[in-house]
């Protein structure tokens, strides 16, 4: 498929559009919980980390070296991903019967589903697998028809680089195996080829088993556990977790996921059925982990990436009435779409107070200029504590989401920052020294507020008036310092 003929000139031109549109929006929002995360992987280069594989904090590296640790820096690598990822859809629409309109609103589709117009503009690594899970579909295709020691070469090269970007590319394997059982191509399991590539994808992972060897396994165990976690079934957990993707991916593109996997499961296409079995394996493994624990939306990622598609192909071919109804879907996503890119930027619609979306996106680099003025001015002066003589000594937060922003927006500060918990994480490993008998202010937030007083073990507990975040006449947030002083662990 040459995309540089005419004939695909309406499809370039949108997905350069939404690029466009992706980079000019990038540096005006705040970094999110997860963003964060993930650039301070950049900031604290390992083999691996406690919660995900290394290659999303590998990549933040390399783009906010480029483009600067800032907003912009930290989302260039996954607005092109989303670019190159409608690139494969594309091609993927296209080849079934080279319908460049079909294979354009297959795409339209993809950018009308809510969530991908969030997980194409920040860098997870979930947005990783969208890189990299159709060209591995599409070296096991090739792979069928040429079994040559090159292809082998690049099936294991992208399965190791899966493995590197999140643990659940593990579950690649399995339709990869079930398809070549069903075409009966038994003699590509005992192939002498099949060493260098098992080779290729460990060394490739290597990383992250050494970094697992010498911290005693617990990024598996802690994914085992963050996955399912629970040992009883939870229906309210699984009708939560359909009730949120129906949401996330556009309710009326939703249905038509399923409808895709349906067909393509039927579908002689051997890419297509391929596609079908890596959908089937995704959506029945999250499925049963939602038995168990609430899954996040976007877990489920890549079924949708997928299937949206190609149940938005296969709808077309049922007659004007679908049609239509396709028309009016692809149409409301991406006037909602528009809208919520709009927000960001222009930050124009009224909400509630305390509960606009720019919440955990906007504010948190006032929040940390204004605690580090707290600590470094005077004691407080209702303090009776002999040891509050001095200044403060550092800044604490009692929840994961808000260190990540906090130390993120904390770098042009000598201060420290500190997650005050009972759980183990990655927090943990990066912090050097101890918070025990340092003065420490601690953050409370609107979502997330702690009685320091029955938190904290401390000589004194000082608590600091509020403040709000106003964003226009919108009260996003509202933040209280509380001073403990000589910090001595958790109640």
């Amino acid at each position: 498929m040459n995309l540089f003929l005419k004939e695909h000139s309406l499809f370039l031109y949108f997905i350069i559009f939404v690029a466009v549109l992706r980079l000019l929006l990038a540096p005006f929002v705040g970094l999110g919980v997860d963003e964060a995360h993930y650039v301070l992987y950049a900031l604290n280069l390992d083999l691996s980390y406690f919660d995900h594989p290394p290659l999303v904090g590998w990549v933040q590296y390399i783009f906010t070296s480029l483009f600067g640790t800032n907003e912009f820096g930290a989302r260039v690598a996954a607005i092109l991903i989303g670019f190159v990822t409608s690139l494969f859809i594309y091609k993927l629409i296209f080849e079934i019967n080279r319908n460049k309109k079909e294979a354009f609103i297959a795409v339209l589709a993809l950018h009308a589903s809510f969530l991908f117009n969030a997980l194409f503009l920040m860098l997870m690594p979930d947005t990783l697998l969208f890189l990299l899970i159709l060209p591995t579909i599409f070296a096991v295709i090739k792979l069928e028809k040429e079994s040559s020691l090159p292809n082998w070469i690049l099936l294991g090269t992208l399965l190791g680089l899966a493995g590197l970007a999140k643990y659940t590319a593990v579950l690649f394997i399995a339709p990869i195996i079930l398809y070549f059982i069903i075409k009966k191509r038994y003699e590509l399991f005992y192939s002498p080829k099949i060493i260098p590539t098992i080779l290729i994808a460990l060394i490739i992972i290597s990383p992250v088993l050494i970094w697992n060897i010498q911290n005693d396994w617990s990024s598996f165990a802690y994914q085992s556990e963050h996955v399912v976690g629970e040992h009883s079934i939870k229906w309210s957990a699984f009708f939560s977790s359909i009730a949120a993707q129906f949401a996330a991916y556009n309710p009326f593109l939703f249905p038509l996921a399923f409808y895709g996997l349906y067909k393509a499961l039927r579908s002689k296409n051997s890419t297509l059925f391929l596609t079908a079995l890596f959908g089937l394996v995704f959506i029945l493994f999250f499925s049963y982990a939602s038995l168990y624990k609430t899954a996040l939306p976007h877990w489920s990622a890549l079924f949708y990436l997928l299937f949206i598609p190609i149940g938005t192909y296969f709808a077309l071919q049922l007659g004007k009435k679908m049609k239509k109804y396709l028309k009016y879907a692809v149409a409301f996503g991406l006037i909602l779409s528009g809208v919520a890119y709009a927000e960001l930027g222009f930050k124009f619609l009224p909400f509630p107070d305390y509960q606009s979306p720019h919440r955990d996106i906007y504010g948190w680099d006032m929040i940390m200029k204004k605690a580090n003025e707290q600590i470094t001015s005077t004691p407080h002066p209702n303090s009776t504590s002999s040891h509050s003589l001095t200044a403060h000594t550092a800044i604490a937060v009692t929840n994961w989401t808000l260190a990540s922003r906090a130390m993120y927006y904390n770098r042009e500060y000598n201060s420290s920052v500190f997650l005050i918990d009972a759980r183990y994480d990655q927090f943990d490993i990066w912090e050097k020294e101890s918070a025990i008998g340092k003065d420490l202010l601690f953050i409370n937030t609107y979502c997330f507020k702690k009685d320091i007083s029955q938190y904290a073990r401390c000589d004194e507990v000082i608590p600091h008036p509020e403040f709000d975040i106003i964003l226009g006449l919108n009260k996003v947030n509202r933040i209280n310092f509380v001073t403990c002083t000589n910090y001595q662990g958790l109640k």
